[in-house]
């Protein structure tokens, strides 16, 4: 099958010819992983997962935060397929009781595709999860990502200081390493004359080959904590750190803040508010934290309305009643919501946008954090200015037509709203 037969085929279409071909004499596993690889990466999948069940192999695509299933194949097939993507993955396909990592470059209409590999045993066999990573560096256009503009406009400006912590919080899948990366890259195009860069990753989802990248390696005692130590030695202006996942990484990176350095990274919290009072409760110092800390980014990932088949329509009440209650001063607007079409696989929504709140750190919130304020009382102070929390930039883009009132309830959380 061609490349431009496969990408006309619906889903139901996809899994139907698998079965067919499966059924007769000359059919070959690496067709079935081409086809079923290669339709994946036409879907704009973020990730495949292989996965063994009472109904035989199911096979699942995540596109844009919600999976689709892609195929249901035969049982007798599993290890097949799984010794399939072993090879491509350079992992040991006879192996079948251990957990193996790996990558495959994978190249579509001469367009290289980048797939980290997880197989890990199960009960019923083994899971394999394919992770999929853009190969284009337009998708780590900060101006791109779908901030607002007064939001790309503060976030810049923090970061041209080349000085202090910013951090990013969210939960996995709601795109902080490419906004991570976006940042990294907005540095480079305009201070390049002025830093010099580096990261540290686990692992390095995207070579640029812009600055220098490190990953971990924990088989050589290289965690987030040392390879932080190490690179301070060569005295780089900024530092991107992967993940913030010990109160010892977080320390040395906001020391490094506090000597003139600009550190990068990412924490898992639950809000913006909610990571100032993290970080002191794993235990690092108050004034440490209110010196070095300038910002933090927490983010969510909402799936956008389809352009192609956009149509007004009216949500229910208690929608309403919330739009009005969060939005007071704002009259309601013309609500879109997508009505299925070819271009969106019949989902109503094609492709995702971040809804955000950023928390710049000032001097009230220093003195908060000097103080140990709750995440309660910094959230209650900052009600009392003019920011755009996470669920009011939502419902920005709702206003806007870009998302949907109904992502809004499926995403952001609500309990903060007063």
């Amino acid at each position: 099958m061609d490349l431009a037969e496969l990408e006309k085929m619906s889903i139901g279409a996809v899994d139907k010819y698998l079965r067919d071909r499966v059924a007769t004499s000359d059919f070959r596993i690496s067709e079935l992983t081409d086809i079923l690889i290669q339709k994946a990466i036409m879907l704009k999948t973020s990730d495949i997962h292989i996965e063994p069940t009472k109904r035989g192999i199911r096979i699942r695509c995540r596109v844009d935060g919600c999976f689709q299933e892609l195929a249901v194949l035969p049982a007798t097939l599993h290890d097949q397929l799984i010794s399939r993507i072993k090879v491509l993955a350079d992992l040991i396909s006879h192996q079948r009781s251990i957990v193996q990592e790996g990558r495959i470059t994978y190249n579509v209409g001469g367009k290289p595709q980048d797939l980290r590999v997880s197989i890990v045993p199960t009960v019923s066999g083994e899971n394999a999860v394919l992770r999929m990573f853009s190969s284009s560096q337009e998708t780590f256009e900060l101006d791109k990502l779908g901030y607002e503009r007064d939001v790309v406009k503060r976030i810049v400006s923090m970061l041209f200081d080349l000085n202090g912590m910013i951090l990013l919080t969210g939960p996995s899948g709601s795109g902080k390493t490419t906004t991570l990366y976006s940042l990294m890259l907005e540095i480079v195009r305009e201070m390049d004359d002025y830093a010099s860069m580096i990261t540290i990753e686990d692992p390095v989802e995207y070579e640029f080959g812009l600055f220098p990248q490190m990953q971990v390696d924990r088989n050589a005692k290289l965690d987030f904590a040392s390879g932080l130590a190490a690179v301070l030695r060569q005295d780089p202006e900024v530092i991107m750190v992967g993940e913030i996942r010990d109160t010892e990484t977080a320390e040395v990176g906001l020391r490094a803040a506090l000597t003139g350095h600009l550190v990068l990274s990412t924490i898992h919290a639950g809000s913006a508010c909610e990571t100032v009072t993290r970080l002191i409760n794993m235990g690092l110092e108050p004034f440490i934290v209110a010196s070095a800390l300038s910002g933090v980014i927490a983010q969510r990932l909402v799936r956008k309305v389809c352009q192609a088949c956009k149509e007004e329509y009216s949500p229910d009440r208690s929608k309403l009643e919330f739009f009005s209650h969060v939005m007071r001063d704002r009259a309601l607007p013309t609500f879109h919501r997508g009505k299925g079409c070819e271009a969106c696989d019949f989902t109503a929504y094609r492709g995702r946008i971040p809804v955000a709140e950023l928390l710049e750190i000032d001097d009230d919130l220093r003195s908060m954090i000097l103080s140990k304020a709750q995440t309660s009382q910094i959230r209650k102070h900052m009600g009392t200015k003019d920011w755009t929390a996470m669920v009011h930039d939502g419902l920005i883009k709702v206003s806007k037509g870009l998302t949907t009132i109904e992502e809004i309830f499926r995403v952001v959380s609500l309990r903060e709203v007063s």
